[in-house]
Protein backbone atom coordinates (compact mmCIF):
# COMPACT_ATOMS: atom_id res chain seq x y z
CA UNK A 1 0.00 0.00 0.00
CA UNK A 2 1.38 3.53 -0.76
CA UNK A 3 0.10 6.77 1.55
CA UNK A 4 -1.60 9.16 -0.59
CA UNK A 5 -0.41 12.47 -2.09
CA UNK A 6 -2.73 15.20 -0.55
CA UNK A 7 -5.08 17.18 -3.33
CA UNK A 8 -2.84 20.27 -2.83
CA UNK A 9 -2.87 22.51 0.36
CA UNK A 10 -5.59 24.66 -0.02
CA UNK A 11 -8.38 22.43 2.07
CA UNK A 12 -10.68 24.24 4.41
CA UNK A 13 -9.25 27.54 3.94
CA UNK A 14 -11.36 28.98 1.65
CA UNK A 15 -13.87 28.64 4.06
CA UNK A 16 -12.35 29.81 6.93
CA UNK A 17 -11.85 32.89 4.73
CA UNK A 18 -15.47 32.99 4.22
CA UNK A 19 -16.42 32.36 7.52
CA UNK A 20 -14.29 35.47 8.98
CA UNK A 21 -15.65 37.62 6.29
CA UNK A 22 -19.20 36.86 7.17
CA UNK A 23 -18.06 37.57 11.33
CA UNK A 24 -16.41 40.72 10.41
CA UNK A 25 -19.44 41.76 8.61
CA UNK A 26 -21.92 40.34 10.80
CA UNK A 27 -19.91 42.21 14.23
CA UNK A 28 -20.21 45.18 11.93
CA UNK A 29 -23.62 45.24 11.77
CA UNK A 30 -24.18 43.72 15.07
CA UNK A 31 -22.07 46.72 16.64
CA UNK A 32 -20.12 44.12 18.34
CA UNK A 33 -16.47 44.57 18.97
CA UNK A 34 -13.71 42.11 18.87
CA UNK A 35 -11.02 41.59 21.72
CA UNK A 36 -7.96 41.00 19.14
CA UNK A 37 -5.67 40.88 22.29
CA UNK A 38 -7.81 37.41 22.45
CA UNK A 39 -6.25 35.99 19.68
CA UNK A 40 -3.09 36.40 19.25
CA UNK A 41 -2.38 32.80 20.78
CA UNK A 42 -4.46 31.74 17.87
CA UNK A 43 -3.12 33.38 14.93
CA UNK A 44 0.43 32.26 16.40
CA UNK A 45 -0.46 28.98 16.72
CA UNK A 46 -2.06 28.80 12.66
CA UNK A 47 0.53 30.70 11.27
CA UNK A 48 3.06 28.65 13.01
CA UNK A 49 1.85 25.21 12.17
CA UNK A 50 0.81 26.59 8.40
CA UNK A 51 4.55 27.98 8.24
CA UNK A 52 5.95 24.78 9.10
CA UNK A 53 3.58 22.69 6.82
CA UNK A 54 4.64 24.53 4.24
CA UNK A 55 8.45 23.52 4.95
CA UNK A 56 7.32 19.61 4.89
CA UNK A 57 5.75 20.63 1.61
CA UNK A 58 8.95 22.14 -0.21
CA UNK A 59 12.20 22.13 1.62
CA UNK A 60 11.71 18.73 3.33
CA UNK A 61 8.92 16.38 1.45
CA UNK A 62 7.19 14.73 4.27
CA UNK A 63 3.20 14.52 3.02
CA UNK A 64 1.95 12.84 5.76
CA UNK A 65 3.60 15.70 8.07
CA UNK A 66 2.78 18.43 6.34
CA UNK A 67 -1.13 17.56 6.09
CA UNK A 68 -1.13 16.87 9.37
CA UNK A 69 0.11 19.99 10.49
CA UNK A 70 -2.37 22.24 7.99
CA UNK A 71 -5.18 19.94 9.20
CA UNK A 72 -4.65 20.97 12.82
CA UNK A 73 -4.24 24.88 11.66
CA UNK A 74 -7.53 24.55 9.82
CA UNK A 75 -9.23 23.09 12.76
CA UNK A 76 -7.97 25.71 14.80
CA UNK A 77 -8.48 28.82 12.76
CA UNK A 78 -12.01 27.06 12.21
CA UNK A 79 -13.36 26.72 15.32
CA UNK A 80 -12.11 30.30 16.51
CA UNK A 81 -14.45 32.22 13.65
CA UNK A 82 -16.86 29.78 13.95
CA UNK A 83 -16.87 30.95 17.71
CA UNK A 84 -17.13 34.31 16.89
CA UNK A 85 -19.31 34.25 14.39
CA UNK A 86 -22.13 31.84 16.71
CA UNK A 87 -21.59 34.95 19.21
CA UNK A 88 -22.50 37.87 16.35
CA UNK A 89 -25.95 35.65 14.89
CA UNK A 90 -26.89 35.66 18.39
CA UNK A 91 -26.36 39.35 19.12
CA UNK A 92 -29.14 39.78 16.06
CA UNK A 93 -31.65 36.97 17.02
CA UNK A 94 -35.12 37.16 17.02
CA UNK A 95 -37.78 35.09 19.34
CA UNK A 96 -36.69 31.99 21.23
CA UNK A 97 -37.48 28.72 20.16
CA UNK A 98 -37.96 26.94 22.98
CA UNK A 99 -41.32 26.20 23.28
CA UNK A 100 -41.75 24.89 19.59
CA UNK A 101 -38.42 22.42 20.37
CA UNK A 102 -40.02 21.29 23.77
CA UNK A 103 -43.50 20.63 21.45
CA UNK A 104 -41.56 19.17 18.71
CA UNK A 105 -40.06 16.60 20.95
CA UNK A 106 -43.28 15.92 22.53
CA UNK A 107 -44.70 15.04 19.25
CA UNK A 108 -41.78 12.80 18.73
CA UNK A 109 -42.69 11.26 22.00
CA UNK A 110 -39.38 11.83 23.77
CA UNK A 111 -39.40 12.93 26.92
CA UNK A 112 -36.57 14.60 28.10
CA UNK A 113 -37.73 15.26 31.78
CA UNK A 114 -37.85 10.96 32.12
CA UNK A 115 -34.50 10.85 30.24
CA UNK A 116 -32.83 13.54 32.76
CA UNK A 117 -34.51 11.30 35.99
CA UNK A 118 -33.43 7.76 34.47
CA UNK A 119 -29.40 9.74 33.71
CA UNK A 120 -29.32 11.47 37.11
CA UNK A 121 -30.17 7.69 38.57
CA UNK A 122 -27.83 5.93 37.24
CA UNK A 123 -24.32 8.19 38.39
CA UNK A 124 -21.87 6.17 36.82
CA UNK A 125 -23.66 6.40 33.49
CA UNK A 126 -23.94 10.12 33.83
CA UNK A 127 -19.97 10.25 34.57
CA UNK A 128 -19.17 8.18 31.43
CA UNK A 129 -21.65 10.53 29.34
CA UNK A 130 -19.98 13.65 30.52
CA UNK A 131 -16.81 12.70 29.90
CA UNK A 132 -17.57 11.29 26.55
CA UNK A 133 -19.30 14.60 26.49
CA UNK A 134 -15.97 17.10 27.26
CA UNK A 135 -14.24 14.39 24.44
CA UNK A 136 -14.05 16.96 21.56
CA UNK A 137 -11.07 18.83 21.39
CA UNK A 138 -9.18 15.39 22.10
CA UNK A 139 -11.23 13.37 19.30
CA UNK A 140 -10.62 16.06 16.46
CA UNK A 141 -6.77 16.63 17.79
CA UNK A 142 -6.67 12.34 17.33
CA UNK A 143 -8.71 12.16 14.27
CA UNK A 144 -6.24 14.73 12.32
CA UNK A 145 -3.14 13.64 14.20
CA UNK A 146 -3.90 9.43 13.62
CA UNK A 147 -4.95 10.32 9.98
CA UNK A 148 -2.64 12.16 8.59
CA UNK A 149 0.65 10.23 10.02
CA UNK A 150 -1.07 7.14 8.98
CA UNK A 151 -1.23 8.29 5.70
CA UNK A 152 -4.72 8.88 4.97
CA UNK A 153 -4.58 12.11 3.61
CA UNK A 154 -7.94 12.04 1.28
CA UNK A 155 -9.98 11.08 4.64
CA UNK A 156 -8.27 14.11 6.40
CA UNK A 157 -8.77 17.27 4.14
CA UNK A 158 -12.08 15.28 3.62
CA UNK A 159 -13.39 15.39 7.62
CA UNK A 160 -11.34 19.05 8.26
CA UNK A 161 -13.70 19.97 5.47
CA UNK A 162 -16.94 18.42 6.78
CA UNK A 163 -15.73 19.71 9.90
CA UNK A 164 -16.19 23.31 9.10
CA UNK A 165 -19.30 22.82 6.48
CA UNK A 166 -20.76 21.20 9.47
CA UNK A 167 -19.92 24.18 11.94
CA UNK A 168 -20.56 26.49 9.49
CA UNK A 169 -23.98 25.20 8.64
CA UNK A 170 -24.88 25.20 12.52
CA UNK A 171 -23.77 28.74 13.35
CA UNK A 172 -25.90 29.86 10.52
CA UNK A 173 -28.98 27.99 11.43
CA UNK A 174 -28.86 28.63 14.83
CA UNK A 175 -29.16 32.29 13.69
CA UNK A 176 -32.62 31.54 12.34
CA UNK A 177 -33.85 29.60 15.58
CA UNK A 178 -31.68 31.18 18.79
CA UNK A 179 -32.94 29.27 22.39
CA UNK A 180 -32.18 29.12 25.70
CA UNK A 181 -31.84 25.45 25.71
CA UNK A 182 -33.91 22.74 28.24
CA UNK A 183 -32.81 23.40 31.74
CA UNK A 184 -33.47 27.30 31.71
CA UNK A 185 -36.50 26.49 29.68
CA UNK A 186 -38.05 24.36 31.91
CA UNK A 187 -36.70 26.19 35.01
CA UNK A 188 -33.94 23.72 36.49
CA UNK A 189 -31.77 23.94 39.18
CA UNK A 190 -28.88 21.56 39.99
CA UNK A 191 -30.65 20.33 43.13
CA UNK A 192 -33.20 19.01 40.73
CA UNK A 193 -30.54 16.29 39.40
CA UNK A 194 -28.39 16.54 42.32
CA UNK A 195 -26.28 13.37 41.55
CA UNK A 196 -25.34 15.17 37.62
CA UNK A 197 -22.72 17.46 37.81
CA UNK A 198 -23.68 18.45 33.50
CA UNK A 199 -21.19 19.77 31.58
CA UNK A 200 -22.60 22.64 29.94
CA UNK A 201 -26.19 22.82 31.22
CA UNK A 202 -25.75 26.52 32.51
CA UNK A 203 -22.37 28.17 31.22
CA UNK A 204 -23.87 29.86 28.01
CA UNK A 205 -27.04 31.56 29.67
CA UNK A 206 -24.89 34.60 30.52
CA UNK A 207 -23.33 35.42 27.52
CA UNK A 208 -26.32 34.34 25.29
CA UNK A 209 -28.72 36.91 27.24
CA UNK A 210 -26.18 39.57 27.15
CA UNK A 211 -25.82 39.07 23.42
CA UNK A 212 -29.46 39.68 22.90
CA UNK A 213 -30.27 42.50 25.27
CA UNK A 214 -27.24 43.94 24.61
CA UNK A 215 -25.42 44.23 27.65
CA UNK A 216 -22.20 41.81 26.13
CA UNK A 217 -20.71 43.92 23.42
CA UNK A 218 -17.16 42.59 23.40
CA UNK A 219 -16.50 38.91 21.80
CA UNK A 220 -13.74 37.38 23.44
CA UNK A 221 -11.97 34.21 22.93
CA UNK A 222 -10.43 33.40 25.57
CA UNK A 223 -14.34 33.89 27.28
CA UNK A 224 -16.74 32.12 24.66
CA UNK A 225 -19.13 28.99 25.73
CA UNK A 226 -20.89 26.74 22.86
CA UNK A 227 -24.30 28.86 23.03
CA UNK A 228 -25.79 27.38 20.62
CA UNK A 229 -28.98 25.19 20.82
CA UNK A 230 -30.00 24.14 17.85
CA UNK A 231 -29.05 22.32 16.12
CA UNK A 232 -26.31 20.26 18.47
CA UNK A 233 -23.13 20.96 17.24
CA UNK A 234 -21.63 18.22 19.42
CA UNK A 235 -23.97 15.66 17.64
CA UNK A 236 -22.85 16.28 14.76
CA UNK A 237 -19.04 15.62 15.26
CA UNK A 238 -20.24 12.72 17.55
CA UNK A 239 -21.30 11.93 13.74
CA UNK A 240 -17.84 12.69 12.16
CA UNK A 241 -15.77 11.75 14.49
CA UNK A 242 -17.15 8.17 14.02
CA UNK A 243 -17.25 8.42 10.23
CA UNK A 244 -13.37 9.32 10.21
CA UNK A 245 -11.89 7.04 12.99
CA UNK A 246 -13.66 4.33 10.75
CA UNK A 247 -10.76 4.86 8.54
CA UNK A 248 -8.52 3.34 10.95
CA UNK A 249 -9.58 0.32 11.83
CA UNK A 250 -7.72 -0.20 15.40
CA UNK A 251 -10.20 2.90 16.32
CA UNK A 252 -13.68 1.64 15.19
CA UNK A 253 -14.97 0.20 17.79
CA UNK A 254 -13.85 2.66 20.76
CA UNK A 255 -14.72 5.76 18.34
CA UNK A 256 -18.57 3.69 18.13
CA UNK A 257 -18.37 3.26 21.95
CA UNK A 258 -17.56 6.73 22.79
CA UNK A 259 -19.24 8.94 19.92
CA UNK A 260 -22.49 6.91 21.09
CA UNK A 261 -22.22 7.78 24.37
CA UNK A 262 -21.38 11.10 23.53
CA UNK A 263 -24.53 11.75 21.54
CA UNK A 264 -26.81 10.41 23.93
CA UNK A 265 -24.84 13.12 26.34
CA UNK A 266 -26.23 15.90 24.63
CA UNK A 267 -29.51 16.25 25.60
CA UNK A 268 -28.54 16.13 29.50
CA UNK A 269 -24.74 17.55 29.13
CA UNK A 270 -25.71 20.10 26.33
CA UNK A 271 -29.03 20.81 27.88
CA UNK A 272 -30.07 20.11 24.46
CA UNK A 273 -33.40 19.28 23.23
CA UNK A 274 -33.89 15.89 21.45
CA UNK A 275 -34.54 17.50 18.17
CA UNK A 276 -31.38 19.48 18.47
CA UNK A 277 -29.41 16.46 17.90
CA UNK A 278 -31.32 15.00 15.14
CA UNK A 279 -30.73 18.22 13.22
CA UNK A 280 -26.82 17.90 14.20
CA UNK A 281 -26.55 14.69 12.65
CA UNK A 282 -28.32 14.93 9.71
CA UNK A 283 -26.20 18.12 9.27
CA UNK A 284 -22.94 15.40 9.97
CA UNK A 285 -24.34 13.61 7.37
CA UNK A 286 -25.20 16.44 4.70
CA UNK A 287 -21.38 17.73 5.77
CA UNK A 288 -19.91 14.12 4.66
CA UNK A 289 -21.55 14.02 1.65
CA UNK A 290 -20.46 17.54 0.44
CA UNK A 291 -17.09 16.63 1.72
CA UNK A 292 -16.30 13.72 -0.19
CA UNK A 293 -18.06 14.85 -3.17
CA UNK A 294 -15.82 18.11 -3.10
CA UNK A 295 -12.87 15.38 -2.52
CA UNK A 296 -13.82 13.63 -5.76
CA UNK A 297 -14.11 16.62 -7.66
CA UNK A 298 -10.40 17.88 -6.45
CA UNK A 299 -8.95 14.45 -7.28
CA UNK A 300 -10.65 13.97 -11.09
CA UNK A 301 -9.49 18.02 -11.53
CA UNK A 302 -5.88 16.57 -10.13
CA UNK A 303 -5.87 13.87 -13.06
CA UNK A 304 -6.73 15.92 -15.89
CA UNK A 305 -4.58 16.14 -18.46
CA UNK A 306 -2.24 19.89 -17.63
CA UNK A 307 -3.13 19.44 -14.17
CA UNK A 308 -0.39 20.92 -11.44
CA UNK A 309 1.41 17.76 -9.89
CA UNK A 310 0.06 17.02 -6.35
CA UNK A 311 -2.89 14.72 -7.13
CA UNK A 312 -3.71 11.53 -5.75
CA UNK A 313 -1.60 8.47 -5.87
CA UNK A 314 -3.36 4.87 -5.09
CA UNK A 315 -3.22 4.31 -1.15
CA UNK A 316 -5.82 4.61 1.21
CA UNK A 317 -9.10 5.90 1.27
Amino acid sequence: MFAERPRGGVGAWPLIAATLVATVVWMAVAGLHFAWDSALVTLGACGGLEALAQVYRTRRPEPRIAATLSALAQVIAFSACAAALSYAVASTGGPLWDSTFDAWDRRLGLDWRAYLTFVDGHPRLGLALSLAYRSLILQTMLAVILLGFSGRLRALQDFVLAFALAGTVTVLVSALTPALANFVYLGLSPADFPDLHPAASYVHVADLTGLRDGTLRTINLDHVEGIITFPSFHAALGALYIWAFWHLRAARIPALAVNALLIAATPIDGGHYFVDVIAGLVIAVLAICAARALGRRRAADALRPGAPEGGPAPGRA
